[in-house]
């Protein structure tokens, strides 16, 4: 009896996991095998499961965390997955033995075990991925159907956005071919099987082409075209994708002194080189002997490391890339924003040029946040001294967008599919009408240093945050105003006034009897209740006139917070400018509460404004439009037609010829509540500037109007 117990203990030690109380994988496949009329039925199920980042977690919370983690995880599978059976193949992995047919309930399952294990990762956010195998009913052996499971697992490992997969006719096939990679690669290098292929790379302020990237293909006489997604995954599963990258790298050079020995146009071309290239040859080394070979000068060659290669932190591969760029090789950083530490990687590493991921381009269309996120990318990459590349440019609309925003060179199906050298229509594609002068690289390089998205775009890039737009938070509580932040742009302004800083500013206004005061707080009031929570305030300060924009951001309490835009208008009339003539500008400019000025183009801003009528020209440039907005809005109804008219900027010059005159004047009654009807005077002053018609347009109330001042 005792033996029979005895036995039974090690019966169950050798098909359990010690740590989880799970099956092992030896217990597992017993199952499968005791059961295998059952396994092999068309309702069992085999769930691979992957967690992807355990090593990162042990390496946090040490072996007894981890281990914590392991067992909380299996209890959560035996919580939901109750009349099936678990095992723990070891590591990081689990089985689960299903009897389903329902892939859906499946996915939900998965679905809510993520959502519970996540009390036991102690806020570091675990990754776990799912094969799944239904079996056929066909299957003979036990261990087919959990490798198959594994494969469908494994496939997804890289695949960022997905965590569950199912095995297929087609993974079948696709595993099907890797073990055809494995078995014939040798016979393709050897064959010369594989195929540089080009891509074009177009510089986005010529529609140009600047470079290709050289893409590895495989054509082979049994299987065709095989893909890289394939091969390259076989090839560093087995450690020899080295020898691939420089298979393809010779072809390149090779190419390349064929395209000088025929006196082509020769644009530099970009080779891809994995983590791995790195680690299992002198690859520097290996480059250097294929352009010796041809005669390559080193700028015809541009490196491009994935972002996933540097994501482990490698110092040496860091090392590796200085001696690229030290031996003056440019190294570019491909597919940033692909789900690595891509920030960590910018700080830790230096990169001639960032290559942005096509992803980003994929939902360009659906999702807006697509094109801020791609703004913010080249904003960042001009500020730090990096050329940008985005790839997968498929719509004229992308090709715009990307211009606009200082993006340098594009990639992409819209500029033609890769194709290889001899496929090139040399009249048509290799011209100078085609192709950039390579005696203009250099100069078009030095204007894609220039950030058409920041606000100093002419300052020599210092590592610096700087913002030239003067920015302050100003704060009103119980009718005062007082400045809590402002940038170093709205210090500088703040000088142009005489005031030293905030805490001088804040004491000298202190005051709200003071005019300028009592109008900038006026101005903060009416943005509160703006439809678009914006106001416009001009006043004299020091002898200066200041103009004020302000939006409206939030309150609490008794407490209102505004956002302030301000320049000196004075100080920007130059100093050759006398101060008397200043003085007197000021107060012409004080007899009017608002001053617009229209172009002969057609449009109008606003200029001066100390009322509590809105800037109708920030919202509306078109001087047609602008003005019937503003009749509609503060004339009364008899009048605004009338209004429109004497406001048709092409007709003033005609008008004062006619009249002899040299300003239109004219009256019109406010609409606004209160005014009770109030007349007002407006006045149109034609003058020439620089060779373009200009109209100054000036408004006040015609009852503040003193008669001394038209004797």
């Amino acid at each position: 009896m005792n033996d029979r117990n005895t036995l039974k203990i090690k019966e169950y030690d050798q098909d359990t996991d010690q740590l989880t109380g799970l099956k092992n994988l030896n217990g597992m496949l017993n199952l499968l095998w005791e059961r295998s009329k059952n396994a092999a039925s068309d309702r069992a199920v085999i769930i691979y499961l992957n967690v992807m980042n355990f090593k990162s977690f042990n390496q946090r919370y040490g072996f007894a965390g981890g281990n914590e983690y392991l067992r909380g995880l299996a209890s959560e599978i035996q919580n939901l997955f109750t009349n099936d059976v678990a095992a723990r193949t070891g590591g990081d992995q689990f089985i689960i033995l299903a009897d389903s047919i329902d892939n859906d309930e499946i996915i939900e399952k998965l679905a809510s075990l993520r959502e519970a294990v996540m009390k036991h990762e102690k806020g570091l956010p675990m990754r776990i991925k799912a094969g799944i195998y239904q079996a056929t009913g066909v299957e003979e052996d036990a261990v087919v159907m959990v490798d198959r499971a594994k494969i469908a697992c494994d496939d997804i490992i890289k695949v960022y956005d997905r965590d569950d997969n199912i095995f297929d006719e087609a993974l079948n096939r696709k595993n099907e071919l890797k073990q055809y990679v494995i078995d014939n690669f040798e016979d393709a290098f050897k064959n010369r099987y594989f195929k540089v292929y080009y891509q074009k790379e177009v510089r986005s302020l010529t529609g140009k082409v600047c470079g290709y990237e050289a893409l590895a293909r495989w054509r082979d006489p049994v299987m065709g075209i095989i893909s890289p997604a394939i091969f390259v995954e076989v090839l560093e599963n087995v450690r020899l994708v080295h020898k691939l990258d420089i298979c393809i790298i010779d072809m390149v050079c090779e190419e390349i002194r064929m395209d000088i020995n025929d006196g082509a146009i020769v644009e530099p071309v970009s080779v891809n080189l994995s983590q791995l290239d790195f680690e299992l040859c002198d690859i520097m080394a290996e480059i250097d002997r294929c352009r010796e070979k041809y005669d390559i000068p080193r700028h015809l060659l541009h490196i491009e490391v994935t972002e996933s290669a540097i994501s482990s932190g490698s110092d040496f591969l860091g090392e590796q890339i200085k001696k690229f760029r030290d031996a003056g090789y440019e190294v570019w950083m491909d597919d940033f924003g692909a789900g690595y530490s891509s920030f960590n990687n910018l700080k830790n590493y230096d990169f001639d040029v960032l290559k942005i991921d096509m992803n980003f381009l994929r939902a360009f269309e659906t999702n807006k946040k697509t094109r801020v996120i791609l703004a913010t990318i080249v904003n960042m990459a001009k500020e730090l001294g990096i050329h940008t590349v985005a790839e997968g440019v498929e719509t004229q609309e992308q090709y715009d967008f990307l211009r606009r925003i200082g993006c340098e060179k594009l990639q992409g199906y819209l500029f033609g599919k890769p194709k290889p050298r001899e496929e090139f229509d040399i009249s048509d594609e290799c011209g100078f009408d085609a192709c950039e002068d390579p005696a203009f690289r250099e100069y078009y390089e030095k204007i894609g240093e220039i950030n058409f998205l920041g606000t100093t775009p002419l300052r020599d890039k210092t590592m610096d945050v700087v913002n030239n737009v003067p920015i302050a938070i100003s704060e009103l509580e119980n009718g005062v105003s007082t400045y809590i932040y402002a940038n170093n742009a709205y210090l500088e302004f703040l000088s142009t006034l005489g005031l030293l800083n905030l805490e001088d500013t804040n004491r000298a206004y202190a005051g709200s009897e003071i005019p300028e005061v009592k109008e900038f707080v006026a101005a903060l009031e009416r943005a509160v209740t703006s439809p678009d929570h914006r106001s416009v305030n001009d006043n004299v300060t020091n002898g200066n006139i200041c103009h004020n924009k302000i939006r409206y951001i939030a309150q609490q309490g008794g407490k209102k917070a505004f956002a302030v835009v301000s320049r000196n208008v004075t100080s920007g009339m130059g100093t050759d400018i006398p101060e008397s003539l200043h003085v007197a500008m000021t107060h012409i400019l004080l007899q009017y509460f608002r001053v617009d000025l229209y172009d002969e183009d057609g449009t109008v801003e606003n200029v001066y404004l100390n009322t509590e009528q809105l800037a109708v020209a920030d919202q509306e440039s078109d001087a047609v439009k602008a003005v019937e907005i503003y009749s509609n809005m503060y004339l009364y109804p008899d009048d605004r037609e009338r209004f429109r008219k004497f406001y048709d900027i092409s007709t003033v010059l005609d008008r004062c010829r006619q009249q002899n005159v040299k300003c239109l004047v004219d009256y019109y009654h406010s609409a606004i509540p209160g005014d009770n009807g109030r007349m007002q005077m407006y006045l149109i002053l034609p003058f020439l500037f620089e060779g373009r018609w200009k109209y100054i347009s000036c408004c006040r109330y015609a009852d503040e109007i003193s008669d001394e001042i038209w004797k």
